[in-house]
């Protein structure tokens, strides 16, 4: 009785587990925990909104992370006239940058409410990619319930660089650009431009707030770069912080294996 119940035990905490790991890697189960910007994506024109349109440029093999914010629209215009809208869903985003994936914070998108996609992912092409947004838009038909399928191919785009340059407007301004690549298994390098002279300082920091690297470099004015050699720490993410005399600057970087 006693290695029966044993079995029993063994069996439900390996159904437990299974469940487990089926929702944490199932693309059905796995939402972001992207917050929707509810201070400044308003729908003010109807129905609906996409916030921002003009989502910040991607740079090749660099990190990106960026939330689109969706305000669901409460009604469709049809042939047969307007309908009422009880929620959409997101089918899917067409012409994503390749590397880069999408993640809606939720199934159904209610209307009046925001909700949030996060794009996130390493781009591995350069590119202007116009996103073709698949919606399903359940329905109020004649009394019935209906799924109405409906593509936003205008609204979000995404550039990728092969460079994330210095702005020519802050060329008067110390700036430090992620490191690239970015995640990383070994070397990266981390560029920045100093419009005078200056010594400047790079630190590293795991998560724990422990320093693990440290570096100086006296330079001119110019564009610069700390080439880092981290393989031989763990992997994960990590803190950088670049300063010079007068300012620092700091982010943060993914060390893959």
């Amino acid at each position: 009785m006693l290695l029966l119940q044993k079995i029993t035990a063994m069996k439900n905490r390996a159904t437990f587990l299974t469940i487990v790991v089926l929702t944490i890697f199932s693309g059905m189960e796995l939402y972001a925990q992207c917050v929707p910007d509810n201070e400044n994506c308003i729908d003010t024109e109807g129905p609906g909104q996409f916030c921002p349109l003009d989502l910040p440029k991607a740079g090749l093999s660099v990190l990106y992370d960026e939330v689109v914010t969706i305000i669901s629209p409460g009604s469709y215009q049809t042939p047969l006239g307007e309908v009422t809208i009880h929620f959409i869903e997101i089918d899917s985003v067409k012409n994503l940058p390749p590397g880069i994936n999408y993640f809606p914070n939720k199934d159904k998108f209610f209307p009046d409410t925001a909700y949030c996609i996060q794009l996130t992912g390493t781009p591995t092409q350069i590119g202007v990619f116009k996103l073709a947004i698949h919606i399903g838009a359940t329905v109020d038909i004649l009394g019935n319930q209906a799924k109405i399928p409906v593509v936003d191919d205008s609204s979000v785009v995404i550039t990728v660089l092969e460079v994330l340059g210095i702005n020519p407007n802050q060329g008067t301004k110390f700036q430090v650009f992620q490191n690239v690549p970015n995640p990383f298994s070994e070397v990266t390098r981390l560029d920045y431009y100093i419009p005078f002279d200056d010594r400047i300082e790079l630190n590293i920091y795991n998560v724990m707030g422990v320093l693990v690297y440290h570096e100086e470099q006296a330079v001119p004015p110019g564009e610069h770069s700390f080439r880092f050699d981290g393989k031989e720490l763990q992997p994960g993410t990590y803190l950088f912080r670049v300063g010079t005399s007068e300012t620092s600057t700091s982010g943060k970087f993914v060390k893959s294996r």
